[in-house]
């Protein structure tokens, strides 16, 4: 019965994408993926080189960052944009520097980039100030315009008659409504020493957009009626587009700099350069690849940036923890062949992580527009690079901090047990053991007697592994005699 009990009962199989046992030779082939990326990241920079000549920007800057107005217009139609044409009338029309674009996947659509954020000059903010000078009986007492802006504020000795205000402003060339400002009853100095404050009445003045010049620009030019909508406008000066792309780097370098903080008190610091390091190569390869296809580059880039810093961190934590267990396990293997299991072991969950991550994204990619599309994009990049480097960048600074500053101490490659103590081995006496090891499997001693054997590569792995768990026998062997007879208990025979 207890047989035939075993045999009906079911066995629940997980299912793994990487079969148990896969091991991939991620450690060995580490240099030639060292490679690749040293290629992409020359690549990338010659993609940004080549754009400051040719354009004078690196990247194709956004407004967000660069300054000036973005107008999204939708045209007629009954008849197909002639995207020439209206670079012809923008220039026609003296609006240096700008550029149009048909917006993809939006028919009849063009987006309009000019350098000008207000749709008037000094010359006629002077006409606008003098005409507003007494508005019936209330005289005007300030009129400022915030470089960039897109309104006015005026101050009144008494509350003024605001429409009036809006048509004189129109007639001097200053087009816009006029309305109530905040504040109204506050309290300003007045002329003189001595002299008490007076009130004043504030008036905010909302400019016609850009947007709405553009557009009545371009009617000029290309016919009246050829423009059905203003999709979207918006302008950005010049201070807050630098404000902007600084504050942008700024993000990127504190969140790097937390995370090699977190990195090193998490784990160790022999772990942390390994990340940090993978950390600016995905980001820089994302930068490039938007050098390289020449999409725009503005907020949602510096936000899919960050998106991809986090997402590949937590996908390297999750190797590194991975090798520091199997390490604290396996401290008599090389660390090599250590971490390569390790990488092996997280194999699978990392695989599954990211696809299914791909998958989604991809979606958005495919089926969004605009910038969610440049959003999507910036991710797929920062995916397929954030993967690799977790297992092919990280991984190998690890190594080879471990190596160089470490010395592989607490890792030991090779123990060989005399008198109670251990020591590391060179790597002339590991292949000799290894060849002594495989001589004896072969029928040969140690004198040479027997038939000549020699072995590189997979033999001295194989005749090292059988070394090393005699070794590890006899380790265990003395840590249990120890208790009884001391720290020093023992023969060392075997």
């Amino acid at each position: 019965m207890a047989k035939e009990d075993t045999k009906d009962k079911k066995v629940h199989k997980f299912f793994e994408l990487v079969p148990p046992g896969t091991n991939f030779k991620f450690v060995e082939n580490r240099w030639r993926f060292i490679g690749l990326s040293i290629v992409l990241i020359v690549l990338s920079l010659a993609s940004l080189v080549y754009n400051q000549v040719t354009s004078g920007s690196p990247l194709n800057m956004g407004i967000d960052f660069a300054g000036g107005s973005q107008i999204q217009l939708a045209f007629a139609e009954d008849q197909p944009v002639d995207i020439e044409r209206v670079r012809g009338a923008l220039d026609e029309l003296g609006y240096e520097g700008s550029s149009a674009v048909e917006v993809p996947d939006r028919a009849n659509e063009v987006l309009v980039r000019i350098k000008e954020t207000i749709s008037i000059d000094d010359a006629t903010l002077q006409t606008c100030e003098a005409a507003v000078e007494s508005v019936g009986d209330a005289t005007l007492l300030d009129f400022t315009h915030p470089e960039g802006g897109s309104k006015l504020f005026l101050q009144f000795d008494i509350e003024p008659n605001y429409r009036e205000v809006g048509r004189l402003l129109g007639a001097a060339g200053c087009q816009g409504a006029a309305d109530k400002g905040a504040g109204v009853g506050m309290q300003i100095p007045s002329a003189g020493d001595g002299a008490e404050p007076r009130e004043a009445f504030p008036v905010e003045v909302a400019l016609v957009g850009i947007g709405a010049k553009v557009r009545d620009d371009l009617e000029t030019k290309l016919g009246a009626g050829s423009i059905v909508d203003i999709v979207g406008a918006e302008s950005v000066g010049s201070k807050v587009g630098d404000q902007l792309q600084t504050d942008g780097i700024k993000s990127m370098l504190f969140a790097i700099g937390f995370i090699f903080l977190y990195v090193m008190l998490r784990f160790d610091l022999r772990f942390a350069p390994g990340g940090i390091v993978a950390l600016c190569h995905d980001a820089f390869l994302v930068v490039g690849a938007f050098a390289l296809t020449g999409k725009e580059f503005n907020l949602q880039t510096i936000a899919a940036i960050l998106t991809v810093i986090g997402y590949s961190i937590n996908d390297t934590i999750v190797v590194f923890d991975r090798v520091r267990e199997r390490v604290a396990l396996h401290r008599d293997e090389p660390i090599e062949i250590t971490t390569n299991a390790a990488l092996n072991d997280t194999l699978s969950r990392t695989l599954l992580t990211s696809v299914t991550t791909l998958m989604v994204v991809a979606a958005t990619y495919v089926l969004g527009s605009g910038p969610i599309k440049d959003f999507s994009f910036a991710l797929i990049v920062g995916l397929l690079v954030g993967t690799y480097s977790s297992l092919y960048i990280a991984t190998p600074v690890f190594l080879w901090v471990n190596r160089r500053f470490y010395a592989g101490r607490g890792h030991l490659q090779w123990a060989e047990q005399r008198e109670g103590t251990g020591t590391l081995l060179g790597k002339e006496e590991i292949e000799t053991k290894a060849k002594a090891a495989r001589a004896d499997e072969a029928g040969g001693d140690d004198d040479g007697d027997g038939p000549a054997v020699e072995v590189d590569g997979e033999e001295v792995a194989a005749a090292a592994e059988q070394a090393l768990a005699g070794v590890r026998k006899t380790s265990r062997r003395r840590r249990r005699r120890r208790p009884e007879g001391g720290a020093e208990g023992g023969d060392g025979d075997e």
